[in-house]
């Protein structure tokens, strides 16, 4: 089952865009669609640092994957499915106009699908030749062994912001 993401993200992404740039989604929605991204950047770094590594429950299966990186273990898609639209699509929906919402909607599934697709590269791949995905691994690498930096997985950007990038 976790291969099941690559799967259903995709088609909701179209999904979204097709809704995104409808008849009156236009240029607003390319901007949503980059802040969705940006938004999602930043929960990333934020529930890997506080709730991957201070919640509990959330705690001790994250720590498996710390001692065991190469086992296919992740988040249930219905559980991330379900949490996206209750607490990012639905909320939207009542904040800005419908094309809008998907457009942010977009990018954030956008945004999610390249941590997962990262982070499975990361760890069962390598960077195939590529420095930017060879930079991402060796920092991804150092959080494993110092759980105190290094959050973010698709991009340093939020552990530069925040104080928490270690080069080593």
């Amino acid at each position: 089952m976790f291969f099941l993401d690559f799967l259903v993200y995709p088609p909701l992404i179209l999904l979204c865009l097709v809704l995104a740039f409808g008849p009156r989604g236009g240029f607003a929605s390319a901007g949503l669609i980059a802040l969705g991204l940006l938004g999602w950047s930043l929960a990333e770094y934020l529930i890997h640092r506080f709730a991957f590594h201070h919640a509990p429950v959330l705690e001790q299966i994250h720590l498996a994957h710390h001692h065991a990186p190469r086992e296919l273990q992740g988040t249930p898609m219905l559980v991330t499915l379900l949490v996206f639209y209750a607490l990012v699509y639905w909320p939207l929906t009542w904040a800005l106009r419908p094309e809008w919402a998907a457009a942010v909607m977009a990018g954030v599934l956008m945004g999610y699908l390249g941590y997962i697709s990262v982070h499975y590269v990361v760890h069962h791949l390598g960077s195939g030749g590529r420095a930017w995905l060879r930079r991402l691994i060796r920092l991804h690498a150092v959080h494993h062994h110092d759980v105190a930096h290094n959050f973010g997985v698709t991009s340093p950007l939020w552990d530069w912001v925040f104080g928490t990038l270690a080069k080593r």
